[in-house]
Parts: C-alpha cells; structure tokens; sequence
C-alpha cells in the first residue's frame, strides 16, 4: 500500500489535504491521515468518525491497515 503513502506526500506538495478516504468491504468509511504536531508527525487512521490507530511510523499504521482487511481498491483516488 505504498501508494498511499505517495499519494498523502503529493497531496502535501499541492498544498491540499493529507488524507485519503477508504470504504470497507463491510460499508464502513474511515481515512488515513498525517498529522504534524509540535512533537513531529504521526499516521492515524479514522473509522466511522473514530481514530483507531496512531503511530509515528508508516509500517505501523501500513500493518494496521492490513489487519482491517483493507485492501488498495478500498481507497478513493
């Protein structure tokens, strides 16, 4: 799911948001974000309105993902 990462960073560059949406494949919504703070950055990961996950390293929150059943045609573009 590298292309998330990628696709946040260049939401970045563009001075856009950096988040991605998802839908579950049991019609649950959510989105990935990165979050800079005063401390650094972090990745978290939203589902129905509710942070479930927030780490400061993309292997994490990529491992979080998968354990959600998340797959890449689970993401908007």
């Amino acid at each position: 799911m590298e292309f998330i990462k990628k696709t946040i960073q260049q939401k970045i560059k563009d001075g856009e948001t950096p988040s991605i949406d998802f839908t579950t494949p049991r019609d649950d919504f959510g989105h990935v974000q990165l979050s800079n703070k005063s401390w650094g950055t972090d990745w978290g990961i939203f589902l129905n309105g509710v942070c479930v996950h927030t780490s400061k390293t993309w292997n994490s929150c990529e491992r979080k993902l998968w354990l959600l059943g998340l797959t890449i045609n689970d993401f908007e573009l």
